[in-house]
């Protein structure tokens, strides 16, 4: 073989190492048990085992990643940005660089750390309600409604309605009094 090919070959090969290596950790530190490492985290991921996309439902299936839902999914460059933005800005202020985020405080802005479509990365069968099935008939109205009010241009999310104060058991159960408790410890 000539020089040529063992150059690409070669390139190939720690091209597809380098980009093995970056999945990976792009995995590992969306997981709860990479999110639970900073103490701050702490009373989210407790919360978040306590709910249903935590796997405390009738199935036992748990949501893999916190990215799942607190990163956008429309796009790969679009996931990795904000993923490089809220790391460094969790990181900074983990280590008191910056100001902490103050999650009581901004406990019912969800919408804004929450993406539609990370629901709809799993939760697909919202944009066809038609073709979903064991829907209720309002539900399924109440889906269409959100797919009609989404392409009209209307600013709604799947948290309108889907959230821990109308769901107490859907993403972080108890959290807001975990942390209003907190707050009076201090």
């Amino acid at each position: 073989m000539s020089k040529k090919l063992w150059a690409w070959v070669g390139g190939a090969v720690v091209g597809l190492g380098i980009a093995y290596v970056a999945a990976v950790a792009v995995d590992v530190t969306g997981r709860d048990t990479f999110c639970v490492s900073c103490h701050t985290m702490e009373p989210m991921v407790d919360a978040f085992h306590r709910s249903v996309h935590g796997g405390n439902n009738k199935f036992g299936f748990k949501a893999a990643h916190c990215t799942d839902c607190h990163l956008p999914h429309e796009s790969l460059a679009g996931y990795l940005v904000a993923k490089g933005i809220s790391g460094t800005r969790d990181a900074l202020a983990e280590f008191g660089i910056i100001k902490q985020v103050d999650f009581k405080e901004n406990f019912h802005e969800m919408k804004h750390y929450t993406y539609d479509s990370g629901c709809l990365h799993c939760h697909e069968m919202v944009t066809e309600p038609e073709k979903a099935f064991g829907m209720s008939d309002s539900a399924r109205f109440a889906h269409e409604t959100y797919v009609k009010d989404k392409e009209a241009g209307k600013e709604v999310s799947c948290l309108n309605c889907h959230n821990d104060i109308s769901m107490p058991n859907f993403a972080h159960p108890g959290l807001l009094d975990t942390l209003n408790s907190q707050k009076e410890e201090k």
